[in-house]
């Protein structure tokens, strides 16, 4: 029976990194009996999609219908997979928090696999919550949410509710149907990971049973950074834009440039959007459910789920001396993108009027030939 392993992130946990990884070792992972699929319904590397896939449509028959069209494609071309491979990864980080939208989800996913001949596993990495919650705010400000709220409203109004982060109830749910033996609950945290090289990677590797042999290759992590400093106020600021907010997000990729660029610049200083008080008390709510997960999912008597020290950190403000040299930056970032569109669609408009006047030429040697031929 081929093992299906579904990591469902969560956000925020280098899922990024571990999926393109496996997307560029295709070889070294069929030479141990493992396959990370393209799927139809893949979004970048989420080849997992397809089993929380959304339809757009707004009817509610024709939703279900597109739902169960993409779902059907998704295991039928498992099925072909698994006469080939005894082991399957499949990574999408959003059913972490979306499986709940879906009636009976992981009842449908263990019995459509056991159709196909295949057995669940699922592996989950979990972040401190105070951590994740600055990065979840961070997210909705540099990508397609456009946040206008600041990081103080953001915890006041409780936005971020959609995201467990009650991790033992969430954890519970999962349970009740997958089974705890199924299921791979880590820590995303520098000094729990495990393999040989005690990185995400090696850890990730590990709990599959996948060994680091010299085939495969370890490109640079490709990270999703955040946006950081003067950056992530320009942002918020924008995206309170009335024309903004319906256009793309075309701002998001020159922006996250400049920032990641001004940061190499600078000395790295760490900040906390929480005071050291509001962390703690934030971390608070959650203490009695990570210690259960502690104890139950990772055998920990201790009960201590992360072991990380909590920093007292300054506090992010706006660095008003560094605000118009950011802004330059960033003006010249989206300059310069700006410029690399209009020169690729000159680039393509040139190419398109060369394949034109060649056409009309050979139209017209043709009508000669044709003249020529009567003669």
């Amino acid at each position: 029976m081929t093992t299906i392993y579904l990591c469902i992130g969560t956000m925020k946990t280098g899922t990024t990194a571990i999926q393109s990884f496996l997307r560029n070792n295709p070889l070294p992972l069929k030479e141990q009996g493992f396959c990370y699929p393209s799927m139809d319904a893949a979004v970048n590397n989420r080849n997992g999609h397809f089993l929380i896939f959304q339809s757009e449509e707004e009817d509610p028959q024709k939703k279900e219908a597109e739902y169960r069209h993409v779902r059907e494609i998704g295991y039928h071309k498992l099925q072909a997979l698994a006469k080939e491979y005894p082991n399957i990864i499949l990574s999408e980080e959003l059913i972490w928090h979306h499986f709940h939208k879906h009636k009976d989800f992981w009842k449908n996913v263990i019995g459509e696999l056991d159709k196909i001949g295949c057995q669940l596993k699922v592996i989950v990495y979990l972040r401190r919550q105070d951590q994740l919650i600055q990065s979840l705010w961070k997210q909705g400000v540099k990508s397609g949410a456009k946040l206008t709220c600041s990081f103080e409203d953001y915890i006041r109004t409780k936005r971020y509710a959609y995201f467990p982060l009650d991790y033992y109830s969430q954890l519970q749910k999962i349970e009740s149907s997958v089974g705890k033996e199924n299921m791979f609950v880590r820590v995303y945290e520098n000094g729990q990971y495990e393999g040989s090289a005690h990185t995400l990677i090696s850890d990730f590797m590990h709990i599959i049973g996948l060994q680091m042999t010299e085939g495969f290759v370890q490109k640079d992590a490709v990270k999703n950074p955040s946006l950081n400093g003067n950056f992530i106020e320009m942002k918020r600021i924008m995206n309170g834009l009335p024309e903004y907010r319906h256009i793309s997000n075309f701002v998001e990729r020159p922006m996250v440039t400049a920032c990641v660029y001004q940061q190499g610049r600078s000395e790295n200083i760490k900040e906390s959007l929480f005071t050291y008080e509001e962390q703690i008390k934030f971390l608070g709510q959650y203490a009695e459910s990570n210690c259960k997960v502690a104890k139950e999912f990772l055998g920990r008597e201790d009960g201590i789920l992360f072991r990380e020290p909590i920093e007292e950190l300054p506090v992010y403000n706006v660095d008003h001396n560094m605000i118009y040299e950011d802004l330059l930056i960033f003006m010249m970032e989206m300059f310069c993108a700006q410029q690399h569109k209009i020169e690729h669609l000159e680039a393509k408009l040139q190419a398109q009027k060369r394949r034109s006047f060649l056409f009309r030429i050979k139209k017209r040697l043709k009508k000669i030939y044709t003249a020529l031929k009567r003669i």
